[in-house]
């Protein structure tokens, strides 16, 4: 086999134990330990030492020395805290070995105990020296292995030396070296592994047959195998260190010594190699020397100087290296430390140095892989393991070797800030460096938006559209910022990538954006919004809406209506499911979102054809139909009132809807005008439109039709008669006097006005005589006020001929009037005349009652009776309780006394008094009347 060398440390730290007790000065001293916190020592005297931590000596007697017996072999089994020893008489060669088993807890408290004597039958009549013993954690197997090849195997009870069984498991032509055993965890299945100097092999004792599977023809020395954590069969031969498992030979670990003995700590191998001073390797200073033969022949020294070396099989080196003066005797790994005992009665301590130390020792020789390795090994921080990379990273990054470098900055993802690597190849020279840094920092997740920024310009600057469509496309997490990436792909041109990007993770705004802005694809982002929801589309149509009405405004417009009207039947919906439910707390649908009416008018701020046509079919869709009967919620409502006024103030602008949708012409190729459009919303019955700003548009138009649609609207005819006077429409005045005059007669006394204003239409004396005619049918007016209203205008062509008529008319009725109110005086004055005349008579002339009959029983009169001034006379009993009043004229006196106290009331109110006067046309009549009804006559009397 070829040599090997080794990287050679010292990672361990050797020290001599001083002031040693007693027991380690004895000879031939054979050591043992196993992980139960002691450790064994047996003297050729035959005592056992127990040593603890504290080197603290516990001895007893094993076997007798009278007797010719001593402790050849030892075994600790940690499990059960018992010893196994193995005592040979040495002095007859044909002595039988005696097995025993002592109770570690007994011996330590100092109890007389008495092992348990383990009996077996030799295999041969010729007694053959115990090579080799095993013993299963629960001592329910011992393995025995002889000089003479023979391999035998106990089983039972043995720690009570009951049914126990023995059997030959094997016969070797040559001399059993070492017996191992290995039980699953579950203690069902037990392996014994044996070695003996030419053979290795495997036996399964579970159950009652055991046949040997040989692993490989070759063997080792006695204590040259061990097993380790994971059950492996572990072989030191001269040329190498070899591994096994039930199923064979496994990795092997080339080490050219000859090896006399194999003990494991933690990881370490420690072996201790014999060989004559002149033929053993200078392992100190790591000297090459020819290969030796495994099969040469050699003779050593029990007491020459032993080569004591510690294996790192993990990372492939040699912890530490050391001669023993007088022979490795025994090694024991307790306490986390490493024992040797010396053939002259020395014990040395190896304890491991601190990681770090063996890491710094690594870095003076700037050997980074290794340290890496080691670290990893020996469980280090993943932020510790980063740092050696950097370190490695930048001396390769010293040395200008760049790719190597990365590699090594590559592993520091996650700990080193990438701002430190990033800045070593932001030069264009090394941007395929950066490029696959920033590439293995998105994989790992750890990529921030600037990160994904700088990679994407290393794509855009290096042109590299493969390896950028490669990024983006097989992506499975993308862990990087989408946003980032999209903002870069587009800003470089690549909107492809930034279209499958915006595609794939929803980035609707941004999508909509590539397609409207940069590649003027107007038509397929229309297609797009469709797809989308409620609110995701509102949204981006208010903020795209204008610039794809600018190019594609018949397909926006239709877009647009579609998405209005679904809102408002989502709107309506809502409300309705919130009237019924009682709690309000949780509505149908967040409708907030939605894009109303009003918030899309504003798009069309430059395209006011399409905004009449939008508006257009939102009404015929949606108000017009004859089933929309419906009733309006509020925001509905407001929307379709917007609606009705927007539209009329686009057609009071002349402006022309290019899909005519509401064409209300008689026959359909017929083409209307905006103003004759307007008209018919003004005069429809079915819009709601608002009143004053309907007005205020058609007056700052001059759209004179419109205002007197609107008067018409509201019903105000005087409003109306004053509009066509103002534009003086005497066939619009003449109609709307034929129409509304009966009803509303007052109309007369302004068309009056406006006929006396106006002379060049006072030739119509049809207008005029019906005018004449109206106001005395109704007495609307005194004929002074109509002679004074025709003619007050120095410019009035009104002539006498013209009211000649209603002059002789007024002048017969007021003659007439005057004959009657004479006729009336001589009437009152004759009656006047003759009360007067009664009154005095009643004051100053005696009155004679000469009725013979009662007024009310008609029966002669008889005292005592009761005679009025009326001449009406009664039996003063059929007077009764009534005072002074006349039974028959009572009724008429009553009458007479209201009105005089209606006199005195109506003489304190002044207030009806004057409100009579200024809203009469005949002052002086109303004053006669009041003076007739002596109101101020008897103010005065009171005043008096």
């Amino acid at each position: 086999m070829a040599s090997f060398q080794l990287r050679q440390f010292h990672f361990f730290k050797r020290e001599s134990l001083k002031d040693l007790p007693e027991a380690f000065g004895q000879p031939d001293l054979l050591m043992a330990s196993n992980g139960g916190d002691l450790i064994f020592l047996a003297d050729s005297a035959g005592f056992i030492h127990i040593v603890n931590r504290k080197l603290v000596v516990r001895s007893f007697m094993a076997a007798s020395d009278a007797h010719g017996m001593r402790i050849t072999q030892m075994l600790h089994i940690h499990q059960t805290r018992t010893l196994l020893t193995v005592e040979e008489n040495v002095s007859a060669a044909t002595s039988r070995s005696a097995i025993k088993l002592w109770s570690v807890d007994s011996l330590l408290r100092h109890e007389d105990t008495q092992p348990v004597v383990v009996k077996y039958q030799q295999p041969t009549s010729t007694p053959y020296p115990l090579t080799a013993v095993a013993a299963t954690p629960s001592i329910s197997q011992i393995a025995l292995g002889f000089a003479g090849g023979h391999m035998m195997l106990i089983r039972g009870n043995i720690l009570k030396s009951k049914s126990t069984k023995q059997r030959t498991l094997h016969v070797a032509p040559e001399p059993v070296t070492n017996l191992h055993f290995v039980t699953d965890a579950a203690g069902t299945r037990v392996t014994l592994f044996a070695t003996t100097t030419a053979q290795t092999m495997v036996f399964d004792t579970s159950g009652s047959k055991s046949e040997p599977a040989v692993l490989e023809e070759r063997g080792c020395g006695i204590g040259c195998s061990l097993m380790n954590e994971e059950d492996e069969l572990i072989v030191a031969r001269d040329e190498a260190i070899y591994t096994y498992t039930v199923d064979g030979r496994g990795p092997c670990f080339a080490f050219d010594a000859p090896k006399v003995l194999l003990r494991r700590f933690k990881h370490y191998l420690l072996l201790a190699t014999a060989a004559p001073s002149s033929m053993a390797p200078n392992l100190a200073n790591g000297d090459d020397r020819p290969p030796v033969d495994a099969t040469e022949s050699r003779v050593y020294s029990y007491n020459d100087p032993t080569t004591f070396t510690i294996l790192d099989t993990k990372n492939k080196l040699v912890a530490y290296t050391g001669v023993v003066p007088g022979g490795v005797r025994g090694v024991a790994t307790e306490w986390g430390s490493i024992f040797v005992l010396g053939g002259h009665g020395t014990m040395d301590f190896f304890s491991e140095k601190d990681l770090l130390e063996r890491l710094d020792i690594l870095y003076r020789q700037n050997l980074y892989p290794l340290a890496v390795k080691m670290a990893q090994n020996g469980n280090y921080d993943m932020a510790s393991v980063a740092g050696i990379y950097k370190r490695y990273g930048d001396w390769l990054y010293s040395k200008d070797d760049f790719d190597s470098a990365m590699l090594q900055y590559v592993q520091t993802i996650g700990v080193v800030e990438p701002s430190y690597i990033i800045r070593k190849y932001l030069d264009a020279q090394r941007l395929n460096n950066l490029t696959s840094y920033l590439q293995e920092l998105h994989t790992a997740g750890m990529a921030t938006s600037d990160h994904t920024t700088l990679l994407l310009n290393c794509y855009t600057k290096l042109r590299d559209e493969e390896r950028l469509n490669q990024f983006i496309h097989t992506q499975e997490d993308y862990q990087f910022d989408i946003d980032t990436a999209i903002h870069v792909c587009r800003q470089a041109g690549f909107y492809e990538q930034a279209l499958y990007l915006a595609d794939k993770f929803s980035k609707t705004g941004m999508y909509l954006k590539l397609k409207i802005e940069d590649q003027d694809d107007i038509k397929a982002a229309l297609e797009y919004m469709r797809k989308l929801g409620d609110t995701d589309i509102s949204a981006y149509l208010a903020e795209f809406g204008r610039r794809c009405l600018g190019s594609l405004p018949s397909e926006t417009t239709e877009l647009l209506v579609d998405v209005c009207l679904n809102g408002m039947n989502v709107r309506a919906a809502a409300a309705t499911a919130d009237e019924m439910h009682d709690d309000m707390s949780a509505p149908y649908a967040d409708t907030t979102s939605l894009l109303s009416m009003r918030r899309i008018q504003h798009l069309f701020a430059d395209q006011p054809t399409w905004l009449a046509a939008f508006l257009e079919r939102i009404i015929t869709r949606r108000w017009l139909p004859s089933d929309s009967s419906r009733e309006l919620i509020a925001e509905e409502d407001s929307d379709m009132k917007s609606a009705w006024n927007t539209l009329l103030e686009l057609y009071l602008c002349s402006v022309e809807s290019p899909l005519h949708e509401l064409n209300t012409s008689s026959s359909p190729s017929e083409k209307q005008t905006p103003k004759e459009r307007a008209l018919n919303l003004l005069r429809n019955p079915r819009t709601n439109i608002d009143w004053e700003r309907a007005y205020v548009l058609c007056a700052s138009n001059g759209f004179t039709e419109g205002i007197a649609a609107l008067y018409e609207q509201r019903g105000d005819i005087a409003a109306l008669l004053d509009l066509y006077i103002e534009h003086d429409s005497l066939p619009s005045m003449r109609r709307l006097l034929d129409e509304h005059g009966e009803s509303q007669p007052d109309l007369y006394i302004k068309a009056l006005h406006y006929l006396a204003r106006n002379p060049q239409l006072a030739d119509n004396e049809e207008l005029l005589a019906d005018c004449l005619s109206t106001i005395e049918k109704h007495n609307l007016m005194s004929p002074l006020r109509v002679l004074q209203a025709l003619g007050d205008s120095e410019q009035s062509g009104v002539t006498l001929g013209m009211v000649r008529g209603y002059i002789m008319r007024q002048i017969n009725a007021t003659s007439k009037r005057i004959e009657d109110n004479k006729a009336a005086i001589a009437s009152y004055t004759s009656e006047f005349k003759v009360h007067s005349e009664k009154m005095d008579a009643l004051k100053n002339k005696p009155i004679v009652f000469q009725s013979t009959k009662c007024t009310s029983c008609m029966a002669p009169l008889d005292l005592p009776s009761v005679h009025f001034l009326c001449k009406h006379s009664y039996h003063q009993r059929c007077l009764g309780d009534i005072g002074d009043s006349c039974p028959r004229c009572q009724a008429e006196n009553q009458k007479l006394e209201d009105q005089r106290r209606a006199q005195e009331i109506s003489a304190k109110q002044h207030d009806a008094f004057f409100d009579k006067l200024h809203h009469s046309d005949e002052g002086f009549d109303v004053i006669a009347s009041w003076f007739a009804k002596s109101p101020f006559a008897f103010t005065k009397l009171i005043d008096q």
